[in-house]
């Protein structure tokens, strides 16, 4: 039976008021997230600093992308799993996927963007996509700040963890099979990043997984963000997060895009010792976040499919 307590995301507002630290309107928006993410594993963001009309030019640009010829996106590519283009293997129009790593930086997506219009683009697609990635980086900054100190943890430690983030911005396209019945175009996974932001087009179908293995859509609200907690945070936080369980599960007729930023720290991941006591032992071992997706790509290399408990084998105690 649905447990109609659970139908609704938490919706969290990060509007200027929110966003100024030290109020007392930062501290009921910090207690939310940690709620959110450490219940649910994920939460809606209402952040309004990302207009429409920048929103409408991100898609616009995305569906002149996925239009071009599957050898053309291919050359996107990287030595990481799950970081340049990959398809579905039996047919590339089922769901598609480029990435753009470091992605606030503008030099960096100029390289992409000429990588798939060498002719050049006159579009704009450098400076669309570069202003979106920068303005949700500035929102999962924000987050990741909350967390630390809803955990409080020390504001040094905080500092040094930002500095070492690098931004991947990933592009999904789903072209849906037009049946009556629903069909999973993507599979329950969690993402390997530490938080992973997305935002959809007009045609939804994410479904998040509850505690109490409940499947629920979500349904976006205007200017809102769905923010996930992922394999690398769970383990920072010592167990305390849990990462966001999540598929793609669709029926409408039309192609679904969205646009996810994930953040991946550059160095060695440690276990805060504020998350560690006689009641949460330490779980993981420091671990070399980007050397995660190395571990990934041998599993799938020798034949193994990327399980939600991956990042357990990797670096737990």
């Amino acid at each position: 039976m649905d447990n109609p307590k659970l139908q609704n995301l938490p919706v969290i507002n990060f509007d200027q008021e929110n966003l100024q630290h030290g109020t007392e309107s930062w501290s009921l928006a910090r207690n939310k997230v940690r709620h959110a993410l450490e219940e649910y594993g994920c939460f809606l963001a209402v952040y309004d600093a990302v207009s429409f009309k920048l929103r409408d030019s991100v898609f616009s640009a995305l569906e002149k992308l996925f239009d071009l010829p599957v050898e053309t996106k291919k050359k996107n590519t990287s030595d990481r799993l799950f970081f340049g283009y990959f398809s579905n293997d039996r047919d590339p129009s089922i769901h598609e996927s480029l990435g753009i790593e470091n992605s606030t930086n503008m030099e960096e997506v100029k390289k992409f963007s000429e990588l798939m219009w060498p002719q050049g683009n006159d579009d704009n697609f450098s400076g669309i996509i570069h202003e979106y990635a920068n303005l949700v980086a500035k929102l999962e900054q924000v987050v990741t700040r909350m967390v630390f100190e809803s955990y409080r943890v020390e504001k040094l430690k905080c500092d040094s963890h930002i500095d070492s983030i690098t931004y991947l911005l990933r592009f999904n396209s789903y072209e849906a099979p037009g049946v009556d019945e629903k069909t999973v175009i993507a599979p329950p996974h969690t993402d390997k990043s530490l938080i992973t932001i997305l935002t959809p087009s007009q045609v939804n179908g994410l479904e998040v997984n509850l505690k109490d293995e409940q499947w629920i859509p979500v349904d976006f609200l205007p200017s809102s963000f769905i923010v996930m907690a992922a394999d690398a945070l769970m383990a920072w936080s010592n167990d305390r997060i849990r990462p966001c369980l999540h598929r793609v599960h669709m029926n409408a007729n039309a192609r679904r895009s969205s646009v996810l930023m994930l953040s991946y720290h550059k160095g060695v991941l440690h276990i805060p010792q504020e998350l560690i006591d006689e009641e949460n032992p330490q779980r993981y071992k420091p671990f070399d976040h980007l050397g995660y997706h190395s571990f990934l790509k041998k599993e799938v290399q020798t034949g193994q499919h990327v399980q939600c408990d991956a990042i357990k084998r990797y670096c737990g105690v």
